[in-house]
């Protein structure tokens, strides 16, 4: 029973966690589940070889099985990114886990099915922290080849992508503390880690984006004169169409113009207030402003987690511009 429960809870947790971000609107079940059943057939090939046809698991006294792991999770990856099924950080940590999630799946049925004797928080933690290290480790390894496939040439990128989950599955293995330090560890390094990892994809993209009033007047003339798409926020956006449903797309589309609006009245009002006009606050209709902000609310609302995550490059400083504060 304490090997079903270890095995199946932390999957459970992560399609809950999907939930909770509103990331099925996103990814898609299709992929989610080959993703899964990859991770699964990954595990069992892993098995197979080793246990059973009696692979090498050691080289020169050092084991090959976290390289050995993470190169044959990690070539779905590959393909994901490289044929650009996946386009954002969100995707390649969702699919990553979903890999890496059914994986850890197998490999705890099987583990603890050889340990029976084990006691029961042993069991626990011990499952618990495989499920986050592989589910980790898979999401890792995709977020930074979608980082850096573009920077550098294929192969380097695709060795340097890899190299960190080694190390952390490496290190796992060796074991140095009990179980329950080992989870601790585990998802303590995980948050940091993504931490940065998403902070560095979101400035890549918001670096690309000119923020400039002079490029978000003409953004909001191009999102009017139906020109959008000729804008680097509309090649952005349109990158992510078949992602949403019409009806959220159309939304995100709406929102990004409301906020261009409402930000380019605030940053006229600020320019005309350097310039020494006392006046400039009666110069833009407050009300409208409000309508625009309350407009706004709802927008995000209906867009979701996700769908706000995506366009949170092009609103970026939506906190500074859209306050109602002077």
């Amino acid at each position: 029973m304490t090997a079903v429960v270890s095995s199946i809870l932390p999957i459970i947790l992560y399609l809950l966690a999907l939930k909770m971000l509103d990331s099925f609107a996103l990814v898609k079940w299709s992929k989610l589940g080959l993703c899964f059943g990859y991770g699964i057939i990954c595990c069992a090939l892993a098995f197979l070889l080793t246990s059973v046809l009696g692979m090498e698991s050691e080289y020169a006294g050092f084991s090959i099985m976290p390289l050995f792991e993470e190169v044959l999770k990690g070539l779905l990856m590959i393909y994901l990114v490289s044929r650009r099924k996946i386009k954002f950080l969100a995707e390649a940590l969702i699919y990553g886990a979903a890999i890496g999630g059914g994986f850890s799946l197998l490999e705890n049925l099987i583990y603890l099915g050889y340990n029976s004797d084990m006691n029961a928080t042993s069991a626990l933690f011990r499952g618990f922290g495989c499920a986050i290290l592989h589910i980790g480790c898979t999401a890792l390894c995709g977020s930074l080849m979608l980082l850096i496939l573009d920077r550098i040439k294929f192969t380097p990128a695709i060795v340097l992508s890899f190299i960190p989950s080694i190390l952390i599955h490496t290190i796992h293995n060796l074991s140095l503390l009990q179980p329950e330090g080992q989870l601790a560890v585990v998802i303590l390094l995980f948050l940091g880690v993504f931490l940065i990892v998403f902070r560095l994809g979101e400035e890549k993209i918001y670096k690309w984006i000119d923020h400039s009033i002079s490029t978000d007047i003409q953004t909001l003339s191009a999102i009017k004169e139906g020109n959008f798409s000729a804008t680097k926020a509309g090649m952005y956006l349109l990158s992510v169409k078949e992602q949403f449903s019409p009806e959220v797309f159309f939304d995100m589309i709406c929102y990004v113009q409301l906020y261009l609006e409402a930000k380019v009245n605030k940053q006229s009002q600020m320019l005309l207030r350097q310039a020494g006009f006392d006046d400039a606050a009666g110069s833009i209709d407050e009300k409208q402003f409000e309508e625009k902000i309350a407009e706004l609310e709802v927008l995000k609302k209906n867009i979701g987690k996700t769908g706000y995550m995506v366009l949170s490059p092009l609103v970026k400083d939506s906190a500074n511009i859209l306050s109602l504060s002077n």
